[in-house]
C-alpha cells in the first residue's frame, strides 16, 4: 500500500472517530430533546383549551365535526372531561372510542397541578380546569401517538448519520488530494533516483520547494547529495584518468632505462670475449640506467606518497637561511653556473627536508635549461601574512602555453632536450607546495628565461609557534 493510500486512510479513521464521538454526543442531546418537545407541545396546546373554557359561556357535551385516530394520526387530540371523568368533547378518539385517562391520572393533576405520562402507546397531558361562572369543573386532557416521538428519533439519527457519511466522503477526498500533493516531492524523488540509477545523470535535480517544511528539507538535502556526488564523481573521474596517465607515462619512462640495461646485458652476454673498451662503455651505460631509474622510482614514491595526503612535520625555519645553504651547495655541485641568493629573514612553518628537496628540483631545473656561465636568482621576500620565493634564470625559457603543464608529471617544457631528469621534479614541487598550504606558478621573464614563484604562509621564528 502506497503511504499516499496509508495516510489517507489513517486520516478517515481519526475522522471517522471524531465523527462517531460528536455524533453520539450530539444524536443523544437531540434524541433526548425529542420527547421533552412533544411533552412541551402537549402542554401548550392544554394552556390553549383552558384558555377557551375559562371564556365560554356554556360547556356542555358536544360531538367533534372531524375526529382523528390517536392511535395512528400524528394530529394532538383535545378532549374536555367533567369532574366525574365524562367526555364533555373530544377532537379524536382511540380505536372508534374516547381515550380512556386512568383515574388515578386525574387524582395526580388534582394533586399536583398537572401531570404528563404515557398510556397505551399515547403521550398524554392532564390539567384540571374550573368555570366558577358557570360552577364547572373537570380536567383537560391532550394526548398524541407515542410513534411520533420514535419517527422524529429515527429522522434525526438520519440526518445525523447522512451528515457524517457526507462529511466523511468529503473528508477522504480532502485528505487524498492534500496527501497527493504533499507527496508529490516523494514521487519526484522516486523517479529521479530511478533515473539516476538508470542513466548514471548525476545532473539531474529535484524541482527546488518552496515551502520550508520536512520536505522541502528532504528535497534541499537530496540535491545537496547529489550536488556533492557530482562533484565526487567529477574528482574521481578526473583522478582516474590522470592515473591512467600517470602509469602509461610511467611505464614509457621506465621503458626506456630498462631497454638499455637490457641491451648492454645482452651485449656482455653474447660477447664475453668483448674489447675491454667495450665491456667498459655496457657497464657504465647500465650504471647510467640503473641510477636514473632507480631516481624515478623513488620521485614515483614521493609522488605517491604526496597524493596520498602523508601528513609533513610542519616546525619554524627561516626559509631565506635554507635558500643560502642550498644555493652554496648547488655553486660546489655546479661550478660551471652562477647562483645569486638573496633576501632578508622568512619565517614559515614546514617541513626542513621537503623543503629543501623542493629548492634543489627548482635549482636542478634551471641548471637543466642553461648553459655554461648561466645565471641563476634564488630570492626570498616578505610580504603581509606571506613568504615569496622567487627562482630565475637567463636559460632557454617556457614556451608560451606551457606555464600550467609543466607541473604535470612526464611534461617537459622541450621534449626534444636530452634530460637527465625523471620529468616529476615540477610535479613533485607543486606537491610539496600545496602540502605546505601554498600557490606555485611558472612564467617567462624579461631575460628569456623561467622564473618559478612560490608563495608560502608566513611564520614565525619563536620557540612558541
Amino acid at each position: 500500500m502506497s503511504i499516499r493510500a496509508r495516510v489517507t486512510w489513517y486520516g478517515i479513521g481519526v475522522v471517522s472517530l471524531v465523527l462517531l464521538v460528536v455524533s453520539g454526543l450530539f444524536g443523544g442531546l437531540l434524541a433526548g430533546s425529542v420527547p421533552l418537545g412533544q411533552d412541551e407541545e402537549l402542554r401548550d396546546r392544554a394552556t390553549v383549551a383552558l384558555a377557551s373554557l375559562r371564556t365560554a359561556t356554556e360547556i356542555s357535551a358536544q360531538p367533534s365535526l372531524t375526529p382523528v385516530d390517536a392511535g395512528t394520526s400524528k394530529d394532538i387530540v383535545v378532549m374536555v372531561l367533567d369532574e366525574g371523568g365524562a367526555v364533555l368533547t373530544t377532537t379524536g378518539f382511540v380505536d372508534g372510542a374516547p381515550l380512556g385517562v386512568p383515574a388515578e391520572l386525574l387524582a395526580r393533576a388534582d394533586r399536583d397541578g398537572s401531570v404528563t405520562a404515557t398510556v397505551a402507546e399515547l403521550r398524554i397531558h392532564v390539567r384540571p380546569w374550573q368555570h366558577p361562572g358557570l360552577g364547572r369543573r373537570g380536567y383537560v386532557v391532550t394526548a398524541q401517538a407515542g410513534q411520533r416521538r420514535i419517527s422524529d428519533q429515527v429522522g434525526v439519527l438520519t440526518i445525523i448519520v447522512i451528515s457524517d457519511l457526507v462529511a466523511l466522503v468529503a473528508a477522504a477526498m480532502a485528505i487524498w488530494l492534500a496527501a497527493g500533493r504533499a507527496l508529490r516531492p516523494l514521487r519526484q524523488f522516486g523517479a529521479t533516483a530511478d533515473e539516476v540509477g538508470r542513466s548514471a545523470d548525476l545532473s539531474r535535480r529535484l524541482p527546488a520547494v518552496r515551502h520550508r517544511d520536512d520536505l522541502g528539507r528532504l528535497t534541499g538535502s537530496f540535491n545537496a547529495m547529489m550536488d556533492r556526488l557530482q562533484e565526487a564523481y567529477v574528482r574521481l573521474a578526473a583522478a582516474l584518468a590522470a592515473q591512467q596517465r600517470f602509469t602509461a607515462d610511467a611505464s614509457h619512462e621506465l621503458r626506456t632505462p630498462l631497454t638499455t640495461i637490457r641491451s648492454n646485458a645482452g651485449f656482455l652476454l653474447a660477447h664475453p670475449d668483448a674489447a675491454p673498451a667495450d665491456r667498459e662503455a655496457a657497464l657504465a651505460d647500465i650504471d647510467s640506467e640503473s641510477t636514473r631509474m632507480a631516481g624515478l622510482v623513488d620521485d614515483l614514491l614521493t609522488l605517491a606518497r604526496a597524493d596520498g595526503g602523508q601528513p609533513v612535520d610542519l616546525a619554524a625555519l627561516d626559509l631565506a637561511e635554507l635558500v643560502r645553504d642550498v644555493a652554496g651547495q648547488a655553486g660546489r655541485a655546479h661550478p660551471d653556473r652562477l647562483f645569486f641568493p638573496s633576501g632578508e629573514p622568512a619565517p614559515v612553518h614546514g617541513d626542513a627536508e621537503s623543503l629543501r628537496r623542493l629548492l634543489w628540483i627548482l635549482i636542478r631545473n634551471a641548471v637543466a635549461h642553461t648553459g655554461d656561465g648561466g645565471r641563476i636568482w634564488i630570492a626570498v621576500a616578505t610580504t603581509p601574512g606571506r613568504v615569496v620565493l622567487h627562482v630565475s634564470d637567463n636559460g632557454t625559457g617556457i614556451p608560451a602555453g606551457l606555464e600550467e603543464r609543466v607541473f604535470d608529471r612526464f611534461v617537459r617544457a622541450d621534449p626534444g632536450r636530452r634530460s637527465d631528469g625523471s620529468g616529476l621534479g615540477l610535479a613533485i614541487a607543486r606537491s610539496t607546495v600545496h602540502l605546505h598550504g601554498g600557490r606555485i606558478r611558472a612564467a617567462a621573464n624579461s631575460l628569456g628565461g623561467a622564473v618559478i614563484t612560490i608563495e608560502l604562509p608566513a611564520g614565525s621564528l619563536s620557540s612558541d609557534s
